[in-house]
């Protein structure tokens, strides 16, 4: 059954769209356990699918989702997004097991020796912007909550994880990031991770809206007019910062600005939205998911990745002192 479609696009043929193509190839899922095809059809043109069932994937039902990616266009809610978001998702058709088929676009990434400047970087912030305006001060239902979010890769939740190379890089990174990180905030992650409670209600008061929260160049492209801006399983509930925290984390070795530089253009792209206190909060936040990528640098101590981690430590340092 087909449960929604772009209006723009003449996909008219029978579900399962798959069944028409000519080749199918698997696509790396990375951490996930979810299935990727790249489709490609007797015209030529390839699409790619992607079978979101909590059955296949581990993130889905440790986040509570169960087609999360889905529903939000099924219901409407997506839309309302920002002219400056482009999704890429052409077609979503129920698997008749309670799953969907979601079809995109196949998107052409970046290649990793592309730099971006300020000036990319500004448009990057401002179609994010975008989409936090759209839905600000609203509660967006079948969004992943904020506590599921930030301890998904918790230390007490690697058992979970079920691509094995991966669980134990993330075991093995914890404990990387208890070396590595200073003493004072390396205890309170941990507690924090441990338990996320007092964290989350201070960036709940800090004003929530729909957030990717999954904003980095494996998942966006920048275009000419718009972000394409793809994989919204991890769809949550939460503030602005912690989008801007992920994407800087995770870009900031592709940019040719300073974290400070970036940062400001944050604060300007969210027009009054988010304090200094805020980004901070937002920080410290980014520590609790992605500590245990100490590991993946500690051995051969790269300064710029040092440097990087550095500055995160002390806006979590200055969040820290908000408790």
């Amino acid at each position: 059954m087909i449960r929604w479609s772009h209006p723009a696009l003449d996909l008219a043929a029978a579900a399962p769209l798959a069944a028409h193509a000519v080749s199918s190839e698997q696509i790396d899922a990375g951490a996930s356990s979810a299935i990727l095809r790249r489709l490609r059809f007797a015209d030529g043109s390839t699409l790619v699918a992607k079978h979101v069932t909590p059955e296949l994937d581990w993130m889905m039902r440790v986040t509570g989702d169960t087609g999360r990616a889905a529903r939000l266009w099924i219901d409407g809610t997506m839309d309302r997004l920002p002219r400056e978001i482009d999704p890429a998702l052409v077609r979503i058709e129920d698997d008749g097991e309670g799953g969907f088929v979601l079809y995109m676009r196949d998107v052409r990434f970046h290649p990793r020796s592309v730099r971006f400047d300020a000036r990319d970087v500004e448009r990057i912030l401002d179609a994010l912007a975008a989409l936090h305006a759209a839905f600000w001060g609203e509660r967006v239902p079948g969004l992943c909550s904020l506590a599921d979010l930030l301890t998904l890769l918790a230390p007490a939740h690697v058992g979970r994880i079920e691509v094995r190379d991966f669980a134990e890089a993330v075991r093995a990174g914890w404990e990387a990031f208890a070396e590595i990180a200073p003493p004072d905030v390396a205890d309170a992650v941990l507690s924090l991770v441990a338990d996320p409670a007092p964290l989350v209600e201070r960036l709940d008061a800090t004003g929530t809206t729909l957030l990717h929260a999954d904003p980095h160049f494996g998942n966006a492209v920048l275009e000419p007019d718009r972000l394409v801006l793809i994989d919204w399983t991890l769809a949550t509930q939460g503030p602005p910062a912690v989008d801007f925290a992920w994407f800087l984390d995770h870009s900031i070795q592709l940019i040719d600005a300073t974290h400070d530089d970036v940062a400001a253009a944050f604060l300007r792209a969210e027009r009054g939205r988010v304090s200094r206190e805020a980004l901070d909060l937002g920080l410290l936040s980014e520590l609790l998911s992605t500590g245990w990528e100490c590991g993946q640098w500690r051995d051969d101590n790269r300064e710029e990745r040092r440097a990087s981690f550095d500055w995160f430590v002390a806006g979590a340092r200055r969040a820290l002192a908000q408790f």
